[in-house]
């Protein structure tokens, strides 16, 4: 009597495939996935329960990558968190500038406090360290904005990673002043967008013109 083979289930052979590939199957690896997943069956398998099986994975994953492209990865990975990141690299910046000035001001109110005589004297010598001890906010302001600028570089890898593998080229278009014929902008509220980097945003000749218009 020839003994019939135990039916292998669509578990047990994920987790052959599992072995074989790893747990990250890239986008174009499913169909073939799927493919090994139904040639493994045997004959006693239940092959319409593997199908609705199989079509119930496949209406998942590309439920999921869906939601993925909806995130915007690609564009996310290539334009706003470098935005964010150049935004961080600037405050940096900014708060250095501001405690060179706060202590070149310490220092200068220092040197006057040692030419005068009495309790003037001392009061500007007490404010000059004051200043110095204020001035210590950019080391601590420097440090917490590299550890968020460390951990965006790291959320951009992966996004961008994320972003090949579901094949996300999508990169949201940079939303343009709308200006009148004088160059003043139609909705005032665009001009809210805070202070720009370097190199951005209006030039003084630019400023100066629009000023003009007003007059």
């Amino acid at each position: 009597m020839v003994k019939q083979a135990r039916a292998i289930s669509i578990e047990e052979r994920t987790e052959e495939l599992r072995k074989e590939r790893g747990d990250a199957v890239s986008v174009d690896e499913i169909g073939s996935v799927v493919l090994s997943l139904v040639s493994g069956a045997n004959q006693g398998d239940d092959l319409s329960q593997v199908t609705s099986e199989l079509k119930s994975l496949l209406e998942y994953i590309g439920a999921a990558k869906s939601e993925l492209i909806g995130m915007q990865p690609n564009s996310l990975s290539q334009q706003d968190i470098p935005d964010a990141s150049d935004q961080l690299t600037a405050i940096v910046s900014a708060t250095e500038g501001a405690a060179s000035s706060i202590m070149d001001a310490a220092d200068n109110i220092g040197a006057i406090a040692e030419e005068l005589d009495g309790e003037v004297g001392m009061k500007l010598e007490t404010i000059s360290t004051e200043l110095f001890q204020a001035s210590s906010f950019q080391d601590i302001t420097g440090q917490r904005v590299t550890k968020v600028a460390k951990t965006l570089d790291e959320l951009e890898k992966r996004l961008s990673s994320l972003a090949i593998a579901i094949g996300d080229n999508y990169v949201a278009p940079i939303e343009e002043l709308n200006v009148d014929e004088q160059g003043v902008a139609v909705n005032s509220n665009d001009l809210l967008n805070g202070p720009q980097l370097a190199g951005e945003g209006n030039s003084q000749d630019e400023i100066d013109a629009i000023l003009a218009a007003f007059d």
